[in-house]
């Protein structure tokens, strides 16, 4: 495969939170912080004072690493220690991860601080924060550099992992769900997080209590022993951790990274393409359990009971300007960075019609960004400095220098066509009179009709892409030139 197509958010969430995709019964929710508190020590499922889990990660039957989860009863409340480390690759390229979040809450798990690192070949990602219950202040950047926002919160924020305990105390009967409101560091934004009880069952010989823990539409199964501790947790494509001590979670890992997540989550295509690059008009019949998360994005993109249409646009004319959060910086698209500023006049230089700078910023990204595989969260004030990555990288530059031009421009994500098979990827749309699609991987603009637009937004976004992995084939049925 020529080129590196990833989208480092969704494999790098698919591997943290263990998330797989599973419809549920809507049910009326209860608030976790509800239920009755477990502190007393004699108390049926009470949880020690500290507790210390180590897990073996395993995808399918091969090893690739452990976690690390350590909680600490305080004066006044708890804290909690997660580390985990990975052995992956993409694109055949060993790509080690390591995560770490910190985080310190209430008695009644309420979050007070958190501090998450990723780490990985090409780069460390970092957020932290405070929250008062009312407001949660967040630092995040790449490689020590570090941008804020406040997020406002209409209640505390709770870990989940720290909810547990709480849960498996009470034995609720199937059925129950519960609810509360989590903040996520690789999508820095709040969000609702529920618990399923799914029943009772015995794993590795411990009576469990097995919850569905959903989030963003994803689904995490977990066994839970009568204490909280997690027995055994499972997630998308054969990601499971098992509960094991500490020198077996240590030992056994396999070299050479045994699972490859660009060819793992790629979609299969029935029929072919003759010529990828060159093609104007397709249509395909979409099938899978996600082929209603496919958009209708008219006039490039239409999708209609199942069967998937696109025409590579012309340049439109006369069409209304976009709002502001399209020329504005926003989390990972730091378009108002000096160097940014500076850079996108030097490649404009004297122009002023917007296609023309547009084609002049996509050549000089297309130009100078050297293409390496990259499981990160992409910033383009870093990406500027480094210049190298995959996707990512090329279309979170591509949208600040654009803005830093003064062409709106925003991230937009999906699949295209390689070798054979559909992989995720990340390109651009920018306003020319009207949204036009833009690839500097492929030096393309418009892009060509194999371009599959699942959804737009930055790094912060991509993790919804993993309510389609593995659920989504494709088969040609119309070629046009």
């Amino acid at each position: 495969m020529k080129h590196a197509f990833s989208i480092a958010v969704v494999v790098t969430w698919i591997v943290m939170a263990a998330v797989l995709v599973r419809k549920q019964t809507p049910l009326p929710a209860i608030d976790v912080a509800s239920l009755p508190p477990i502190d007393e020590p004699d108390a049926p499922g009470a949880r020690e004072a500290s507790t210390d889990e180590w897990f073996g990660v395993y995808q399918g039957e091969h090893k690739i690493g452990h976690t690390h989860r350590v909680a600490t009863r305080s004066a006044t409340g708890w804290a909690f220690r997660d580390e985990s480390s990975f052995s992956i690759a993409m694109l055949g390229t060993p790509q080690p991860l390591t995560t770490t979040l910190v985080a310190e809450t209430t008695d009644a798990f309420a979050l007070r601080t958190f501090d998450f690192t990723l780490v990985s070949p090409a780069a460390t990602f970092n957020a932290s924060g405070t929250s008062d219950g009312r407001r949660l202040e967040v630092g995040y950047g790449v490689d020590g550099r570090t941008d804020t926002m406040v997020v406002p919160l209409p209640e505390p924020i709770r870990l989940p992992g720290a909810l547990r305990p709480r849960i498996a105390a009470a034995q609720p009967p199937a059925g129950t769900r519960f609810a509360h409101t989590v903040f996520s560091p690789l999508t820095l934004r709040t969000e609702t997080s529920t618990s399923v009880v799914e029943g009772r069952e015995t794993i590795d010989g411990v009576d469990t209590l097995r919850l569905a823990e959903e989030q963003q539409g994803l689904t995490a199964r977990v066994w839970l022993a009568r204490d909280g501790r997690a027995v055994r947790e499972e997630g998308a494509l054969g990601f499971v951790l098992r509960a094991e001590p500490r020198a077996k979670a240590l030992a056994g890992v396999e070299t050479g990274a045994p699972l490859d997540l660009a060819l793992a989550t790629r979609i299969p295509l029935t029929g072919k393409i003759v010529r990828p690059r060159d093609a104007d008009a397709l249509t395909f019949r979409v099938t899978g359990p996600a082929a209603d998360l496919v958009p209708d994005d008219p006039p490039r993109q239409r999708m209609r009971d199942g069967v998937l249409r696109i025409v590579r646009e012309t340049p439109p004319t006369g069409g209304a300007a976009p709002d502001a959060r399209y020329t504005s910086p926003s989390p990972f698209v730091e378009s108002d960075d000096a160097a940014i500023v500076a850079r996108a006049r030097e490649i404009v230089d004297q122009d002023t019609d917007a296609a023309t700078k547009a084609r002049h910023i996509l050549r000089w990204v297309r130009t100078n960004m050297t293409q390496s595989p990259s499981l990160t969260v992409p910033s383009a004030r870093e990406v500027l400095r480094t210049l190298r990555g995959d996707c990512n990288e090329h279309a979170v530059l591509l949208t600040a220098l654009a803005r830093a031009a003064g062409i709106p421009a925003r991230v937009v994500a999906g699949v295209v066509y390689q070798d054979g098979d559909f992989f995720y990827h990340a390109w651009n749309e920018l306003w020319l009179d009207g949204w036009v699609s833009a690839d500097a991987v492929f030096a393309q603009m418009p892009t060509d009709a194999t371009h599959v637009k699942l959804l737009e937004g930055g790094p912060e976004r991509h993790a919804q892409l993993a309510r389609v992995i593995g659920r989504l084939s494709f088969a040609t049925l119309e070629e046009g030139s």
